[in-house]
């Protein structure tokens, strides 16, 4: 290692004695003709002292001294520290902006993830803030092979729709096709779905997602056959070297995935035509 160390303020007094030294020969001395004495001499070693240090600067007059080595064996490295309730607050661990619509505001943070929404743009829509000593956890977050099954679990509720777990799946399914923000950016709202027939935007999905919508879904084969419609537009509609048909490429890619893991029997089918049979639980 090189440690650097400035000596212009050593350099310039070092000159000027020996400026001094100089003048106060000739007058002490009697001119040319003086007797240097002692004074040659200091002036002599003054001179070489200067040398020596102007050769051991660089270019922007800095002293470049070599680090001399440690003696023994080195120091075992320092204990990497505790966090502890008197530590300095830690950086925040969410992210700055909703997951949703990118935006900031007042968000609420999953305890789980970094991620965070607006109540709204979360789904469901979270209807009250939670308080701060309440943990929150994001539907993304929900581990459905671990909720114990409930009575009533795979009915449809009085009023009609999904039954309460299938609903939950969808939702998240919804939820997950909006986190993949840029690719799903075109296929939000309807005015983005070109003139196809029958248009169909993620947000006319969410709606159906509502339990007072008179279009609400009542059968997971209805949500699923939305998206693929969604996904048949921007192919027929957008030439295959868009970036709308890219992005359209790049969803349903990610749908899929997201079908495999939670509802496998619908994994790849058309959206048309019979649906397929719904496995048996494990």
């Amino acid at each position: 290692m090189l440690r650097m160390a400035s000596v212009q303020s050593d350099v310039f007094a070092k000159s000027l004695r020996c400026d001094y030294k100089q003048s106060d020969l000739l007058t002490y001395g009697g001119g040319q003709g003086g007797v240097p004495g002692e004074l040659d001499k200091v002036c002599a070693a003054s001179v070489q002292d200067l040398m020596a240090t102007i050769a051991k600067l660089d270019s922007n007059g800095v002293q470049v001294v070599a680090e001399a080595e440690p003696a023994g064996p080195p120091a075992p490295s320092p204990a990497p520290p505790v966090h502890s309730s008197t530590d300095e607050p830690r950086a925040d661990p969410n992210e700055d902006w909703c997951a949703v619509c990118m935006d900031g505001g007042e968000l609420v943070c999953c305890d789980r993830c970094p991620k965070v929404f607006h109540q709204y743009c979360h789904i469901p829509t979270v209807d009250k803030l939670p308080d701060e000593a309440d943990a929150w956890q994001c539907l993304l977050c929900v581990n459905f092979a671990e909720l114990p099954a409930a009575p009533g679990d795979e009915l449809p509720p009085p009023g009609g729709g999904l039954p309460p777990r299938q609903q939950r799946l969808v939702e998240r399914l919804t939820l997950e096709l909006y986190c993949q923000y840029e690719a799903s950016l075109p296929f939000r709202e309807a005015a983005q779905c070109g003139a196809a027939p029958r248009p169909m935007c993620l947000d006319a999905m969410r709606v159906k997602l509502q339990p007072r919508s008179p279009q609400r879904y009542t059968h997971v084969a209805q949500f699923v056959a939305d998206a693929r419609l969604l996904f048949r537009n921007a192919y027929a509609y957008n030439p295959p070297d868009s970036s709308i048909y890219k992005d359209a490429k790049r969803l349903e890619e990610f749908f899929d995935a997201q079908l495999l893991k939670w509802l496998p029997e619908y994994a790849y089918w058309s959206g048309e035509g019979e649906p397929p049979a719904k496995r048996p639980r494990l």
